[in-house]
This record gives structure tokens, C-alpha cells and sequence, in this order.
């Protein structure tokens, strides 16, 4: 219970400190979002000062031109100017003393109000201003600007305007002035596009933070972000501001925060199956727990059926080892009735008296001979016995002479029978190989076996595993000749070879297409008494000994039979 409680806080906290650091991220991101969005204000309200004050300053080099014009053309060219720049509500030509030579008023202003924007207060009400900014521009010899002034149109509107003075210099002298009255929404109208996406306004305000002129959304809600930039004109200090609200979270603004975000919910998913996983684990701990104290509880009975598992196994693995020990045995078997019936037809037919000597030595090779083969059937079922019991098999260092010419009594005698000559070819100095000796030689006489009968009188194709004839005569008996090859793999150092190879190569007819693919599938066989399982349980042998069980055929007469191949290790490569 103490333990549950321990993790059941372990788990609370550890939550906690992630929810904190989560959170933590989150609110870092929006702030770096947010900081991010205002940067980007501050450079777009900076952008568009620039962009203003470079645009007044073109429009004061075109009415420098046109101060400069002759009186005649001067009202036309006036009002082609003002068609193209709508934020001009009024140019005035005045001399020295101010006074106003000629004026033109602004195509778009003209159309409600024939005399202009001072139709309601005339422009003597407004000299002050204009006043001002001439001032300033005699004696800088450069445009200047008047404060802004609110001018009433008489329907309760009215301008914000501004008044830039433009002075006519000759010969050092100012001789006139060039007075142009811009309106500030004009301004903003047409050189400040709000984005109404984000929902922005952008204003021209007095030092004094009053508002002057505005355009974009008036809809306020959300999240305010504003920024301001000073528009620094000679005479007049304007505070350009750009005000936008966002209605969507700002840390949800591009695809990194949306990827933390994605980050959170897996993370708390992970979480999730770690702690279910967790769960599960504790239950499935906490059920064995209770299964081992009812196995204690119960031991007595556990053992005794544990021991009938132990029996059932050893009876259903001997049940699939009977097949391959009837046919390992079945060669040993069949050596020693022959020797033993060999021995009765002596017995039989010769006489003691006249072959004494001669006689006893045949008989006494019998006898060893069918006690070599009993002891050969032994170790197969020793050898069977140790497989079937899990036990490794008794691998020793054996020189490769010996293990061919063990067996080559049994081959001798299924030779003659078959009529077939042995031929045995042993490189000299090869090394010991590390096998088991018994189930090597059992590999060995099963190949030979094979080998022979597929230079029988009637088998071809299916090398050991008897396909029919079809009525074709075997290979000439002068041809019937059986090739057992015990040879070092590395031809160029004998001694010092890693591995040893055997070959037994016939020289019957090969085999066939359909054979070869099915040859070491196991219970595959053509013959009437044949189970399928020697060249399995040969391929199973090599394997287990480290190599593998390889074969070439040839077809084609007259170099046709099929040869099989397998490497053993030598002793001083296992013990490397």
C-alpha cells in the first residue's frame, strides 16, 4: 500500500513538472511570437515614414517645376497635377508679401464645394499657418510644413490639413512662394495600405498623442499590438501609428508554434501509454506473484505433473526420432547380416580340413567385422540418444584418412554387391577436422549409398532417392566407378588449411530438373522402400558441424554423375 502511494505521487509530480515546463514553452513561443509580429510592425511603420517622406519629397520637386512655369500655363498644369495626386486639396501662387496670386483647388474637393475646402471659413482665417511655414522655408531656402489645422467644410466635416511652402529663389532672392495644402487622410489614403486581415489602423497623431487622420478597421477585439514611428518634416513633427488587433491566439501565428504544439499532445500521449503500460505491468507482476504463492501452496502437485510434462516430451520426441533412428541403423543392420551370412556360406561350403588356416582367418574377419558393425549401431543409438536427451554430441579431433577408411569395409562390401569400383583419393599431411566421428561416417556411407545405386541398373536422375529408368540402360559397368575426395581447402598451404573438404562424385546419369529441386525436402523419396530422410538428415549433420552440404551434376555424356560436397573445420581453426 506504502509503495502504491509512493508511486501514485511520483506519477503526480512528474506530471506536474511537465505541465509546468510545457507550459513554460507554450508561453515562451507566444512571447517570441509576439515579439516577432511587433518587430515586424516596427519595420513596416518605419517602411512607410521612408516611403512618405521620399514621396513629399518628389511632389516638391514637381511643383518646384511648376512654380517655375509662366503664369499662362500654370493653371492647367496645376490641375493635372492634383488629378494624379489626390492627397493635394489646394495650390496657391503667392508673391513676397503673401498675398495670393492665383489658386487652383482640387478636381475632387470642386465637386461639392465650388470654392474649395475653404468654402465655409475663408483662407484668411488660416494665414497664421501658412505664415509660419513660409517663414521657415525663406530662411532655409528649402520647403518647409505648417502645423496641421482642422479646416470645416460647413456639414460638420472638415479637412486635416497641413500647408508646405515652397520658396521662388533668383539671384539669392525669394521672389514668390509656391504654397500647397495637403489633406492627411489623403496622405494615408494613398500611400498607407491597411491590412484589414489583421484587422490594423494606421493614424496620424500630434505630439500630444490627439489623433489627426485615420483609416483601416475600426472593429477592436482580441489581442492589441501597436507601434509608432516618428515622420520628421521641416516645421512639422508628425507620430505615425499603426494599431492592429488579432483575433487568433498569437502563439498559434506559424508552423513552429503549431509543431510544439503537435509536440504537447504527443507527449502527453506518450505519457499516457507509459503510465497504462505501467499499470498493466504492476498488474501482470502483481498476478504472477499470486500464481507463485499458489504454485508453493501446491508444490507437491506441481512436481508431479512438471514430471509427467517431462515424460510426455521425452516420448513425443522419441515418437519423432523413430523414423531416423530405423534408418541410421538400418545400414549397420544390414553390414552385419551380411558378414553373418557370409560367414554360413564358409561355414557351409568349405571344408576345414583342406583350407584350416585360410578358413579361420576368413571366419575371424567376419566376426570382427559384424562386431565393428554391433559397435557402429551402438554409438548411432548412442548418438540418437544423446540428440534426443538435448545433450552436444561428442565431437573429437579425427584425421580425415580415418574417417574414409572406416567405412570403406561396409563400402566394399555394398560395392561388390552393386558392382561398382571404389576409388579412395587422400591428399597427405591434412590436418585433424573436429567432428563427431559416428554421425560424419554415417554422412559419408549414406552419400556412397546413394551414389552406387544411382549407377544401378535401375535408377537415373534422382541421385539415392530412385527415379525410374524408363527402359535406359545404366552406365557401363567399366564407368561404374565411385570417387570418395578428402582434400584441403587451401591448395597453395596444406597444413595450414582451415578447412578440409569431402567429395563423393558417381558417375550414373545425373539428376533431373524436378529431383534437384526437391532433393533434401524431407520424406521425399521415389524409391518403394526408401523414407526420404538420408540427405536431409546429412544436410541437418553438415550444418550442425558448421558447413553446409552442396552437390553438382552433369548431364551431359560423357562426364555425367553428380558430386556431393561438404567442408569440415580443423581442429586448430575451432580452437583459433
Amino acid at each position: 500500500m506504502i509503495a502504491k502511494t509512493r508511486r501514485t505521487w511520483l506519477w503526480a509530480l512528474l506530471l506536474m513538472l511537465i505541465a509546468i515546463l510545457l507550459g513554460s514553452l507554450v508561453w515562451l513561443v507566444g512571447r517570441y511570437e509576439q515579439s516577432r509580429f511587433e518587430d515586424q510592425m516596427e519595420i513596416s511603420a518605419t517602411d512607410l515614414a521612408s516611403d512618405m517622406r521620399a514621396k513629399l519629397s518628389r511632389n516638391a520637386q514637381r511643383l518646384q517645376v511648376l512654380l517655375e512655369r509662366e503664369t499662362l500655363n500654370w493653371d492647367w498644369t496645376a490641375r493635372q497635377l492634383m488629378e494624379e495626386r489626390p492627397e493635394i486639396l489646394r495650390i496657391e501662387k503667392r508673391d513676397t508679401l503673401l498675398r495670393t496670386e492665383v489658386s487652383v483647388n482640387s478636381p475632387f474637393v470642386k465637386q461639392i464645394y465650388s470654392a474649395g475646402i475653404f468654402n465655409h471659413l475663408g483662407r484668411q482665417n488660416f494665414s497664421s499657418e501658412v505664415t509660419q511655414a513660409c517663414v521657415i522655408a525663406a530662411r532655409s531656402l528649402e520647403p518647409a510644413y505648417s502645423i496641421s489645422y482642422f479646416v470645416p467644410v460647413g456639414d460638420g466635416t472638415g479637412y486635416e490639413v497641413t500647408d508646405m511652402c515652397i520658396p521662388h529663389v533668383a539671384n539669392n532672392k525669394v521672389t514668390g512662394y509656391l504654397v500647397t495644402t495637403y489633406s492627411l487622410d489623403g496622405i494615408l489614403r494613398s500611400w498607407a495600405q491597411a491590412d484589414t486581415r489583421r484587422q490594423e489602423e494606421i493614424s496620424f497623431r500630434d505630439t500630444d498623442g490627439s489623433r489627426l487622420a485615420t483609416i483601416g478597421n475600426s472593429i477592436r477585439h482580441g489581442d492589441v499590438f501597436a507601434v509608432k514611428t516618428i515622420l520628421g518634416l521641416q516645421g512639422l513633427t508628425l507620430i505615425l501609428r499603426i494599431q492592429s488587433w488579432r483575433s487568433a491566439p498569437y502563439w498559434l501565428a506559424n508552423t513552429p508554434t503549431v509543431l510544439v504544439l503537435f509536440l504537447v499532445i504527443a507527449l502527453a500521449a506518450v505519457l499516457w501509454l507509459l503510465y497504462r503500460d505501467t499499470r498493466k505491468r504492476l498488474r501482470t507482476e502483481a498476478q504472477l506473484a499470486r500464481e507463485i504463492i499458489q504454485q508453493r501452496k501446491a508444490e507437491d502437485v506441481s512436481r508431479q505433473s512438471l514430471e509427467r510434462l517431462q515424460k510426455s516430451a521425452r516420448l513425443a520426441t522419441l515418437g519423432e526420432m523413430a523414423s531416423m533412428l530405423s534408418h541410421e541403423l538400418n545400414q549397420p543392420l544390414a553390414a552385419i547380416a551380411s558378414y553373418a551370412s557370409g560367414g554360413l556360406n564358409l561355414l557351409e561350403t568349405e571344408s576345414p580340413s583342406e583350407h584350416g588356416a585360410e578358413y579361420l582367418k576368413q571366419i575371424k574377419i567376419a566376426l570382427e567385422r559384424i562386431t565393428a558393425q554391433s559397435e557402429r549401431a551402438g554409438l548411432v543409438i548412442k548418438s540418437v540418444h544423446d540428440f534426443v536427451r538435448r545433450r552436444e554430441t561428442e565431437r573429437a579431433s579425427i584425421a580425415p584418412q580415418s574417417l574414409l577408411k572406416e567405412v570403406m569395409p561396409l563400402l566394399g562390401l555394398l560395392a561388390k554387391q552393386m558392382g561398382v569400383r571404389l576409388e579412395l583419393e587422400i591428399e597427405k599431411n591434412l590436418p585433424p577436422v573436429w567432428c563427431d566421428k559416428t554421425m560424419i561416417e554415417q554422412v559419408i556411407i549414406n552419400l556412397a549409398r546413394n551414389g552406387m545405386q544411382a549407377m544401378g541398373m535401375h535408377t537415373m536422375g534422382a541421385h539415392g532417392v530412385g527415379m525410374p529408368i524408363q527402359k535406359t540402360e545404366a552406365p557401363d559397368i567399366k564407368r561404374r566407378i565411385l570417387t570418395l575426395t578428402a582434400r584441403a581447402s587451401d591448395a597453395e598451404h596444406v597444413t595450414g588449411a582451415v578447412q578440409v573438404e569431402f567429395h563423393i562424385q558417381d558417375r550414373g546419369l545425373g539428376l533431373t530438373q524436378e529431383v534437384s529441386d526437391k532433393l533434401f525436402t524431407p520424406f521425399f523419396t521415389t524409391k518403394m522402400e526408401g523414407m526420404g530422410l538420408g540427405l536431409s538428415l546429412c544436410r541437418t549433420v553438415i550444418e550442425q558441424h558448421g558447413g553446409s552440404l552442396t552437390y553438382t551434376t552433369n548431364t551431359e555424356p560423357p562426364l555425367t554423375g553428380t558430386t556431393f560436397s561438404f567442408k569440415l573445420m580443423t581442429h586448430h581453426a575451432t580452437l583459433a
